[in-house]
């Protein structure tokens, strides 16, 4: 059996690492647009708690997540 690895994106959730294709800082303009056409079809998911969104994980299935945490912790922490 395959075990998956997990990162801790923030507030206790997590993504398989497997599945991470990009982590993007989220203060490019590009960025900020990506993150608002994919909350406009359902694809974003916030991990902020409500809190500033500092990057922005692009998934394998077309999909992103946001988190409050740095790029680069997120990247030492997915063993990058």
């Amino acid at each position: 059996m395959i075990k998956n690895r997990y990162v801790d994106v923030g507030f206790g959730n997590v993504v398989a690492a497997g599945r991470i294709l990009y982590i993007a800082d989220s203060d490019a303009a590009s960025v900020k647009r990506d993150a608002t056409i994919l909350r406009g079809v359902g694809r974003l998911r916030d991990f902020t708690r409500g809190r500033a969104t500092r990057s922005l994980i692009y998934m394998d299935d077309g999909s992103a997540v946001q988190s409050s945490l740095y790029p680069e912790v997120i990247a030492i922490k997915a063993g990058v």
